[in-house]
């Protein structure tokens, strides 16, 4: 539809220069111009049968083609805005979804401390990183040599499904990609068991199943829609990255890193969508997302502080 409008704009155009020309021509030719103040009857009954009978059957074919363009415009207008309000209602969501999460404290002795909205992904982010270093320890220990993504991706199946002694089974079953991964999941629940002050066997996948779930058919939906504009889409994408506080980017970074984030990746929307361009340097504990996608960092647009700059 929106080829075909773009044709029809350019056979409007081309159609209506044309006929700007050939008018001209018509009306100034020596056939039927006459300079001279008398007018010839006969002439003139015959030059507006032509007038009438050409540039009249011309200007009706332009009308046509101008009222098909309308419409078409139209629909392609009314089929953006109707993507653009389906986009805002998930944004909407996002918003709700955030404002929902309630996450206690990490911290066992904290039994009573809630974080809530953005502040729950700050308790994520500490939970995430205790897990990351435990994998390190888990490497070492057992001479595994694993890749900083394998790392990643173990440390994030912790994360996101939890650990315990009635999970261990379904946890080594997710793990069963990476060499060793019931032995890995076996050392991952005894390093938690060990921490007795950190309850970081918790799961997460109630919380964030939907809050991912829910971003990802956001930017699917913008992106396969065939109406808008590929900058149009761009902003939009834009709009709802700019609501990611940088401990939502974190946790989104590593579940991109992560087996998650393989739909991701395949669509191309990491990188075209920028969505880790907000992240600080050095935020994602020596790991940099520049280094597993081609992304450009905000941070890069403003410089270093210069004094009186």
């Amino acid at each position: 539809m929106v080829r075909l409008n773009f044709i029809l704009k350019v056979v409007c155009v081309l159609f209506g220069i044309s006929l700007l020309a050939i008018t001209p021509l018509v009306v100034f030719n020596e056939v039927y111009f006459n300079t001279g103040f008398k007018i010839d009857v006969d002439l003139a009954s015959k030059f507006g049968d032509f007038f009438g009978g050409f540039i009249g059957t011309m200007f009706s074919i332009l009308s046509v083609l101008l009222l098909i363009y309308t419409i078409s415009s139209q629909y392609i207008e009314a089929s953006k805005n109707n993507a653009k309000d389906h986009f805002f209602k998930m944004l909407d969501y996002h918003t709700e979804n955030v404002r929902g999460i309630r996450v206690a404290s990490l911290e066992v002795e904290k039994k009573d401390v809630v974080e809530e909205g953005r502040r729950a992904f700050v308790v994520y982010k500490i939970q995430f990183k205790r897990l990351l270093q435990a994998v390190n320890e888990v490497d070492l220990e057992l001479s595994l040599n694993l890749s900083p993504a394998a790392k990643v991706d173990i440390a994030y199946m912790c994360f996101f499904y939890g650990q315990s002694e009635t999970w261990i089974e379904f946890i080594q079953g997710k793990l069963s990609s990476h060499a060793g991964g019931a032995v890995i999941a076996e050392a991952m629940l005894e390093k938690v068991n060990n921490n007795d002050k950190l309850k970081l066997g918790r799961t997460n996948q109630t919380e964030l199943s939907s809050y991912f779930r829910n971003m990802y058919n956001a930017v699917k939906m913008v992106d396969g829609d065939k109406y808008l504009s590929q900058q149009e889409k761009k902003d939009l994408i834009k709009i709802y990255r700019a609501q990611l506080s940088n401990p939502e980017l974190y946790i989104l970074f590593f579940n991109l890193l992560s087996r998650f984030g393989k739909k991701w990746k395949e669509r191309g929307y990491i990188t075209e969508y920028e969505l880790l361009t907000n992240l600080p340097h050095d935020y994602c504990d020596g790991y940099n997302p520049s280094d597993y996608f081609e992304i450009s960092y905000e941070e890069d647009e403003i410089g270093n502080w210069k004094e009186n700059a």
